[in-house]
């Protein structure tokens, strides 16, 4: 069943959210601080441990190694999609949409701001992956498992972070529904663009987006990463134009 996934994965964070919320109260600030950094540098391997996957290997010979082709095409997937994002302010627009749920829910937040950083940083947490990439084209194909996984994590995830900066982490789910649902949905019109190694870098520049995402939450960086979001697809146009060129 097509779009079973991503249905499921936006249910589970809803749910795990509002119950982080729920004992929110009974968490001292102290514990909550320690379990964010947790959270964050966990993120950080997240991130990196995607970032070292292999580069695809190519058959036909060319002067560009498969791991220089790896680093070109990161590298300027990043410079591209980021300038694309800056241009679009996709972190303003987020954080728009965070401070206006923000308006609805502070009398029930303990700090300003909360809402708007829980709901921008799960949001980017929970789209950016590999998992939210692979699963969701999967997920078209009527094959949920990448993504049924990926709501295991995201779930606990939102749990722990809810406790922290409230329902902002909650209601990221929408963000999760729309983001995986247009993915999935694309897919059915994208088949043949698709390819194991265009994948491959759609999630390796993923996941370097996810390592910053882990600095933010750890405090150590404050990057836009919202606006890097238009990195991921920039493989789509770069890997079918190295595998002609070279």
């Amino acid at each position: 069943m097509p779009f079973l996934g991503t249905i499921v994965n936006f249910a589970a964070v809803l749910i795990a959210g509002i119950l982080g919320v729920l004992i929110k109260r009974g968490v001292p600030e102290r514990f909550s601080d320690t379990i964010m950094k947790g959270m964050g540098i966990v993120v950080v391997y997240i991130g990196i441990s995607g970032a070292l996957e292999s580069a695809p290997v190519y058959e036909s010979a060319s002067f560009l190694s498969d791991d220089l082709r790896k680093i070109l095409i990161m590298i300027l997937s990043l410079a591209i999609g980021s300038a694309i994002g800056e241009l679009c302010n996709i972190e303003g627009g987020l954080e728009r949409l965070g401070n206006f749920v923000e308006k609805k829910f502070s009398k029930r937040e303990s700090k300003q701001g909360d809402i708007a950083r829980g709901f921008v940083t799960c949001s980017l947490l929970f789209c950016v992956g590999a998992m939210a990439v692979t699963g969701s084209i999967a997920d078209a194909t009527g094959n949920p498992d990448i993504i049924l996984a990926k709501t295991v994590i995201d779930a606990i995830t939102c749990f722990t972070m809810a406790t922290t900066m409230g329902i902002g982490c909650a209601l990221s789910a929408f963000v999760v529904l729309l983001y995986q649902g247009t993915i999935t949905t694309l897919a059915f019109f994208m088949a043949d663009l698709l390819t194991g190694p265009t994948l491959s870098y759609m999630s390796m520049t993923g996941s370097l987006i996810i390592v910053l995402v882990g600095l933010n939450v750890m405090g150590a960086t404050k990057v836009r990463t919202a606006n890097m979001v238009p990195a991921i697809f920039i493989p789509l146009l770069l890997e079918p134009l190295f595998a002609w060129m070279f």
